[in-house]
């Protein structure tokens, strides 16, 4: 009986855990891009920021990794500072291509990926070369040198 007990409360421990991961996805396969979109735009407009699409899946390692490592000093105070994030779920390359394709090839050499437009919908840096999709293996501060260095040289 006590096993039993036990195994149902790894079960359910098990359950919570994954549930609670699923629920702080980044990557909302329900969510609508052209209307999150629409809205960065509308918040980049206002407070005078960038908006930066990231594309990716739930299921990729390195996409997990980059939005992790968004959420750490100092690259988070860089991403806050300057953009407005819209996530883009791609699934497995079938889901929100079409709303994908009008920013270039961003997902076609690999996840995560991203795009930087300006609150004027100008397409400003588009990364069609897989730049991203090693992120398992980048820094906080590898990321944060890259944008900073990205948001200097679009800035002059």
């Amino acid at each position: 009986m006590i096993r039993f007990i036990i195994r149902r409360g790894f079960l359910f421990l098990t359950l919570l855990t994954t549930l609670t991961t699923y629920a702080q996805s980044a990557y909302d396969e329900s969510a609508d891009p052209a209307a999150d979109y629409a809205a960065a735009l509308s918040a980049a407009a206002d407070d005078e920021k960038k908006v930066l699409m990231v594309f990716g899946a739930d299921w990729c390692p390195d996409c997990r990794a980059f939005d992790a490592l968004m959420k750490e000093e100092p690259l988070k105070s860089t991403i806050t500072d300057n953009f407005v994030v819209v996530h883009v779920d791609i699934g497995n390359w079938d889901h929100n291509m079409e709303f994908t394709e009008q920013f270039g090839e961003p997902v076609a050499k690999g996840i995560p990926s991203i795009a930087i437009l300006s609150s004027g919908k100008d397409l400003l840096y588009v990364a069609e070369g897989g730049e991203f999709a090693s992120a398992r293996s980048s820094t906080t501060e590898d990321l944060n040198n890259w944008f900073t260095d990205r948001l200097n040289s679009l800035d002059q």
